[in-house]
């Protein structure tokens, strides 16, 4: 069994020791599979801009709106 794994992180793909996985993964490398899906995502070493973050905080704010909307109780209409 090989002791390697595939790391990525923008256009650079890696192969690394297993041992030194924790440290590429801080270092904001995501460790993929042979087709290049990612198994475990970066830990950390990456950085987003405030358009990004600010561009995922309203998604989060429309998607509980719609869970909320989902789980509210529903009227039945009467015959």
């Amino acid at each position: 069994m090989s002791n390697t794994v595939k790391v990525k992180r923008l256009n650079k793909v890696l192969n690394i020791d297993k041992d030194f996985l924790p440290s590429y993964l801080n270092d904001g490398f995501d460790q993929i599979n042979d087709e290049g899906k990612i198994i475990k995502r970066a830990t950390g070493g990456r950085n987003i801009s405030v358009q990004e973050y600010n561009q995922a905080l309203d998604k989060i704010n429309e998607l509980e709106s719609e869970i909320a909307e989902l789980k509210a109780p529903k009227t039945t209409a009467k015959k």
